[in-house]
């Protein structure tokens, strides 16, 4: 970095793996999204970097951001398997702070919202590819469910508005992912698990130097399988009638298998480019209580990513990433055919009669999500790059500048009359952090994006950045704004029961964040705290109707206000223990309103406790969340309010690593200890299939039509697993 002050201060918020204790992280020499290796020496210690465990890599991305006024925390792989986690979803929901979950990880659906945001306003992105949904034809894709957790090397979490370097929608956070690669040794890593409904996984890597240890030429194969038959996701008392009788309740099984193969080429410390080509494939079942029998669904997602990384003098440094993403989806959705004749029916296969309004037990697809070739792919094309370049100026500042374009299409079946055109956008950024010779301790970000988009208008996007040390103590702030467009099918869907709205307009976002901090290392003790509050308001906010038939997307006028605050307190007593908890209260509505807006809680307290024995054999882990009330509306006119919050689920672990080098470890993993009943999601459904209804007995406008159920949590669940390294 250009001053040796940065390296001796930075922000709390960088988390070490295996005991989730935020650090102060200092800039990285070179530049670029390479990790580098916390160096624990002195100077490492004065800058406030806290190692724990294993020696943590932080990307330089990361690490400037830290710098210069932004949250950033780390999650790292040991943490991670600490955990357990089977998906990223219970990964976010109790490691990453600020987070909460949209839709059900055990559904096979899910996003990752920060600070209040919804869907679109944080950025999930893997080893740079981006993972969001461009709305294809059908229904949304899910990438996030894509994510294997035991190739995670870490996770950096930007909360706050971070757009500027990488692309729209990440207006209120990102979530970077970064995934273990290549590294010029020879390592095979291999681990399985079995647990509560026949939940089965198996995963490995192979990394393998092809020209002896250390050389510049290496590769790695890995994959994972995960089969389970999933817990119960709704109660059968909350079934439409004939939508029972016509075999709606049923088991809810996820299959995720994933394969890859990586190469690396480091001829020099100067240079390094990174290939990875890798296939995931997902089925699932999502039959909803109020239509739906028959519901198997496949995503079928593969991704090719490369980077190259050069630094061309102390001065100068490149990186380029580009990426390549076709995902595609085929639904098969039945719904009960049902005898709508006055006078009854008579099954013609076996002569039984049928009351008039009941189900006959068999069922029909719906238009385009029939069986075999009747179930038509939804999906879309996407490719994209981002080249960054660092300049550093001794005693003048530094200035990071480049240009990054996102181009994609619908690329779903041709019965889908949805526009095939790309839709790019390129967009140009340039950020400043100048020397301020009368502050030499102060580190301050100005910076702007112009983006140029052949389907919207230019969009202009600002953000910057400060922070200001002082003793043990520190300050700091950073604000930005960004936009999301709408999707696909926002736009142009056609079908029976949703019509898009060509007139959409972008989202725009506007967000300011700032926060007082403590941190101090003293022996063996570490102990770190920060207080922040933040600000979000989202214009033209991209929603869809309810209770229409059929429904549409609109953007709503009215200005989203979130405001919140924030409370992080971290201490690690040496390698054995370890403790942190994080509060963040956020309330969210519409302007002149004062309801808080759907599936965003009033607040959420996560915390891990982790205690290992002096010889590192025995390890455990406690996971716990509490959830603050969090509302779900529906029905016609949205006449319908329930809150699914207020909950607590503990989830935790007991690990024995046995051999020489610890090599094998045994771990027993419990979920919601208490065994809590709540819900993940919260849905609203209609009768429109009931016998009462066909029968006429009710209407659309019957105070019974709409009705909500809860999308079930997962009950008290153990499983075990081993792991090994050689």
């Amino acid at each position: 970095m250009f001053r040796t002050s940065i390296k001796r201060f930075a922000l709390a918020g960088l988390m070490l793996a295996g005991s989730s204790l935020p650090v102060l992280a200092h800039a990285a020499e070179d530049q670029g999204n390479a990790p580098v290796e916390a160096e624990a020496d002195a100077d490492a210690a004065r800058s406030g970097i806290v190692v724990t465990g294993q020696r943590e890599k932080v990307t330089p991305q990361a690490e400037q951001a830290a710098v210069y006024g932004n949250y950033v925390q780390v999650v790292g792989a040991e943490q991670i398997a600490a955990s357990g986690a089977s998906n990223f979803a219970e990964l976010a929901q109790f490691l990453i702070k600020g987070a909460n979950v949209g839709y059900s990880p055990d559904e096979g659906e899910y996003t990752i919202r920060l600070d209040g945001g919804g869907d679109r306003d944080t950025l999930v992105v893997l080893d740079g590819v981006p993972l969001y949904d461009r709305g294809p034809a059908l229904e949304e894709i899910w990438g996030t469910t894509t994510i294997d957790p035991h190739m995670i090397e870490a996770v950096e979490v930007f909360r706050g508005g971070n757009s500027l370097f990488f692309g729209s929608n990440g207006g209120i956070g990102v979530v970077s992912i970064r995934t273990k690669r290549p590294d010029g040794t020879n390592r095979v890593e291999l681990g399985a698990s079995y647990g509560s409904f026949n939940s089965r996984e198996l995963w490995g890597n192979a990394r393998m130097a092809l020209d002896g240890e250390g050389g510049a030429h290496s590769v790695m194969v890995y994959g994972s399988s995960q089969n389970t038959d999933g817990p119960r996701i709704f109660n059968p008392a909350d079934f439409v009638d004939n939508v029972r009788l016509a075999g709606g309740v049923q088991k809810y099984p996820l299959n995720r298998n994933n394969v890859g193969l990586k190469y690396r080429f480091k001829p020099s410390d100067a240079t390094e480019v990174n290939l990875n080509a890798q296939y995931t494939q997902i089925e699932f079942f999502d039959a909803f209580p109020d239509n739906e029998t028959y519901s198997p669904n496949r995503v079928r997602y593969p991704i090719i990513d490369a980077s190259i990384i050069h630094k061309w003098s102390d001065a100068l440094a490149s990186q380029l990433d580009a990426y390549w993403s076709n995902p595609k989806l085929n639904n098969t959705e039945t719904f009960a055919e049902i005898c709508r004749v006055k006078a009854g029916c008579v099954d013609t296969q076996t002569g039984k009669d049928i009351p008039f309004g009941t189900a006959t037990g068999r069922s029909i697809a719906y238009q385009y999500k029939g069986y075999g070739a009747e179930s038509k792919v939804s999906g879309f094309m996407e490719w994209g790059f981002n080249f960054r370049n660092t300049l550093t100026l001794q005693g003048v500042g530094e200035a990071v500048a480049g240009v990054q374009m996102v181009s994609y299409r619908n690329d779903s079946d041709p019965v889908f009359k949805i526009s095939n055109e790309w839709n790019r956008t390129t967009g140009l950024y340039l950020d400043l952090r100048p020397h301020l010779p009368f502050s030499p301790t102060t580190n301050i970000s100005l910076a702007g994006r112009l983006d140029f988009s052949n389907a919207f208008d230019s969009k202009f996007i600002w953000k910057f950045g400060v922070r200001q040390p002082m003793g043990d103590f520190y300050v700091r702030a950073n604000g930005g704004t960004s936009y999301s467009l709408p999707k696909t099918n926002e736009l142009f869907a056609d079908s029976a029961t949703t019509v898009g709205n060509p007139n959409l307009k972008p989202e725009s976002t506007e967000t300011y964040n700032g926060a007082i901090g403590f941190q101090k290392t003293s022996g063996s003790l570490n102990v770190s705290a920060e207080i922040g509050v933040f600000r979000t308001d989202i214009t033209n906010r991209i929603q869809g109707t309810s209770g229409l038939t059929p429904n549409t997307y609109f953007n709503n006028t009215a200005l989203t206000q979130i405001r919140g605050i924030t409370a992080d307190f971290n201490l690690a007593i040496g390698e054995q223990w370890s403790i942190n908890a994080g509060f963040t209260r956020q309330k969210a509505h519409l302007k002149g309103s004062t309801l808080q807006i759907n599936e965003t809680p009033e607040y959420m307290i996560q915390g891990t406790l982790a205690w290992n024995s002096p010889d590192q054999r025995w390890h455990v882990n406690l996971f716990p969340r509490y959830q603050g009330p969090e509302y779900a509306t529906g029905g016609l006119n949205n006449s319908l309010r329930h809150n699914f919050g207020n909950y607590l689920v503990v989830n935790g672990s007991l690990g024995w690593w046995a051999g020489e080098d610890r090599q094998h470890r045994f771990q027993v993993r419990v979920v919601n200890i208490f065994n809590e009943k709540y819900a993940e999601r919260y849905g609203y459904g209609n009768q429109r299939f009931s016998s009462a209804f066909v029968r006429g007995e009710i209407t659309t406008t019957s105070p019974n039509y709409f009705y909500g159920y809860p999308f079930e949590g997962k009950p008290r669940a153990v499983y075990v697993s081993y792991t090994t390294a050689f």
